[in-house]
């Protein structure tokens, strides 16, 4: 369970990390046209194709089954073990975010952050740099909790229901 996370890492994990998924899974589905047409900043963007939406709505699902999944394993497992293991594999998971918008966007556009104009500075603003942020800080806060700079984990003891049958 959370419990035996030390407070900061389980405020992020559990707490900052679902509300971020849950505002990425509103962004995707609410305006996926605009979702779709704000990905990489240029003069005139591309109108979404009914395949480019479809893909923003499944898009979005995963932010919302990552919020799940999540806060389920949070809520559900005692073991620091399988924690780790979910964190690491998030870990790599953000490299991978962040090396593919910049695959995506090309270095150029990437780095040329006077070439974005006020849509771009919008979504990048609001989205890339903010989602590269947030990923660096929860990068920095899983690489942290794994070294083991906010303190041992807690032992929690498992808890077993023991149901009677009715006669």
């Amino acid at each position: 369970m959370a419990a035996s996370l030390p407070p900061f890492p389980r405020f992020v994990f559990t707490v900052l990390e679902p509300l971020s998924l849950v505002a990425g899974f509103a962004g995707s589905v609410y305006d996926p046209a605009w979702f779709v047409a704000q990905q990489i900043p240029q003069g005139k963007p591309v109108a979404a194709s009914e395949n480019s939406i479809l893909m923003a709505h499944q898009l979005g699902n995963m932010y919302l089954a990552m919020c799940f999944v999540g806060l389920a394993l949070f809520r559900t497992t005692s073991e620091a073990r399988v924690i780790r293991s979910y964190l690491v594999a998030l870990l790599l998971a953000d490299a991978g975010h962040v090396g593919f918008t910049w695959y995506g966007m090309g270095t150029d556009r990437f780095m040329d952050v006077s070439g974005w104009n006020a849509m771009a500075w919008g979504n990048l603003g609001a989205t890339l740099i903010a989602r590269l942020a947030r990923q660096l800080f929860l990068a920095f806060t899983r690489i942290a909790y794994l070294s083991g700079m906010f303190g041992p984990d807690r032992h929690v003891p498992a808890t077993i229901t023991i149901q009677q049958k009715s006669k």
